[in-house]
């Protein structure tokens, strides 16, 4: 049998007692069903984001899980809502302010976010009950700058957080670099 040659290292394949070697990027990658939460750490890595924030001028920040090609699964180099909340789930943002934060979930995850999320940090909201768009026009300050990474949300997204901002007197505020990361 014939060795596949790659650039970078390579490894056997399971159980294989021949020289078939695949590069690693051909490695089967599958859906872990392991606990990742950190709830503990949310309140210091909270803090954390709210000093950037205030050091870069904004009033808050959305956090969405998603990277910046819209996966639905996003690698942990993208699980910025994951670090920051607790929150695994495949669907969610939060939204933080300097006195209040929240985190949106659809139906499926209102359970689990209870147990991940720190409740006394986060309250929870949900994403058709009261969508990020409307828990902003009741809570963002006139004046407000509120800040979003442009490459994390569709055209359509950072639209509906524009008109939300419009309608609490607030302005939308597109970060690069994104604030989580310097923090990260």
């Amino acid at each position: 049998m014939r060795a596949f040659m790659a650039a970078g290292p390579v490894r056997a394949l399971p159980g294989s007692r021949t020289l078939n070697r695949l590069p690693a990027m051909f490695e089967a990658r599958l859906q872990s069903f392991e606990e990742r939460s950190e709830r503990a750490a949310s309140r210091p890595r909270l803090a954390a984001l709210r000093a950037e924030l205030k050091t870069r001028g904004l009033d808050g920040f959305i956090v969405p899980r998603a990277d910046r090609h819209q996966n639905e699964y996003v690698p942990a180099s993208e699980e910025r809502l994951t670090w920051l909340t607790g929150f695994t789930g495949s669907a969610g943002a939060a939204i933080v302010l300097a006195g209040r934060a929240a985190i949106f979930v659809d139906g499926r995850y209102l359970l689990q976010v209870r147990d991940q999320v720190d409740t006394a940090l986060f309250t929870v909201e949900h994403f058709v009950d009261n969508p990020p768009e409307k828990w902003l026009e009741a809570n963002l300050s006139a004046g407000a700058r509120f800040g979003y990474d442009p490459w994390l949300h569709t055209a359509e997204n950072a639209e509906r957080l524009a008109k939300a901002c419009a309608a609490a007197g607030a302005m939308p505020v597109p970060t690069e670099p994104n604030p989580l990361d310097a923090v990260w």
